[in-house]
């Protein structure tokens, strides 16, 4: 059987937030919900049990352990259906349509019953402004389900080329994942240096920002800033980062976001979309880790030895 090049189609699909975002509420909210549910795992240092996985079709929990045993639930962007899977045989799932987060949850919930998992989540979302709780969230959403396939196709796209990112660290790292609480794929490296989250830090970022670490990532846009992006950022932020050279020529430092950018359309709009976000990934982190006196041998070739 042969394999033809053109299976999986533009790996940079076309996604405006303006279409995208009544769809990415109800999707945002989903997510929330079905990540809520690993809050349960034993905790791990900046919350690196919590972010979910992407997978060839959509997203996963992984295993949650449960009553000596494990169940999952998966998002699948393909055939648009939440499923759930335990160790002691039970499968089921509910359709991914528009409806409200309240309708949604409820799904959720009830297919975990049918699974015999008894779970219990915060019902008020995080990490997101005007929050309505799930049960309360009772508008009709719309669910544009090739738009949401693109969007996970750039999840896939942007976790490729961060791979190879990953693979130069030779520091503390974490697995690359989805952070549920703001709907962005990161990857983060750390110096294994303490820092303060902040005076006044909530329980999140308390939990999250207390080590050195040069995070980078994409998210789909929010109303603070309407477009999809990569993004990167050095914390603490050091003395004259804004003044870093990063490439490719269209990124930069945004002062309102306080670190650099580079737009989603720019970078599927480029001749090498792979080649351009490796060089924006790597030299932002040149940039932060120079200025923030990380040791240089902390990043390789990435190749066995």
């Amino acid at each position: 059987m042969s394999v033809t090049s053109n299976i999986v189609g533009d790996p940079w699909p076309y996604l405006s937030y303006e279409d995208f975002a009544a769809t990415q509420h109800l999707l945002h909210m989903s997510l929330q919900a079905v990540g809520k549910l690993k809050l349960k795992e034993p905790f791990q240092p900046q919350w690196a049990e919590v972010p979910l996985w992407l997978t060839c079709r959509g997203l996963t929990t992984g295993p949650i352990p449960y009553a000596g045993g494990a169940y999952e639930i998966t998002t699948d962007f393909i055939s648009h259906e939440v499923g759930c899977a335990t160790s002691w045989g039970f499968s089921g799932h509910f359709e991914l349509k528009p409806m409200s987060v309240a309708e949604l949850v409820d799904h959720l919930f009830g297919v975990l019953r049918d699974a015999g998992v008894n779970a219990a989540i915060n019902l008020m979302p995080q990490e997101v402004s005007h929050p309505i709780p799930f049960d309360e969230d009772k508008q009709q959403r719309p669910y544009e389900s090739a738009l949401v396939n693109n969007w996970w196709q750039i999840l896939l796209s942007t976790q490729r080329v961060m791979q190879v990112f990953h693979g130069r660290f030779r520091g503390k790292t974490q697995p690359i994942g989805l952070m549920w609480g703001t709907l962005d794929i990161r990857d983060v490296r750390y110096n294994g240096r303490p820092a303060s989250p902040g005076t006044g830090a909530d329980y999140i970022r308390r939990n999250a920002m207390n080590e050195e670490q040069v995070e980078v990532g994409w998210w789909s846009g929010s109303s603070t800033y309407p477009k999809p992006a990569f993004y990167s950022f050095t914390y603490p932020q050091p003395e004259g980062i804004e003044s870093g050279r990063v490439s490719p020529p269209r990124s930069r430092w945004d002062p309102s976001m306080g670190e650099f950018l580079l737009d989603y359309d720019d970078l599927r709009n480029s001749k090498n979309p792979d080649a351009d976000l490796l060089s924006f990934f790597e030299s932002s982190y040149e940039a932060g880790a120079e200025r923030a006196g990380w040791d240089s041998s902390l990043v390789g070739s990435g190749k066995p030895a």
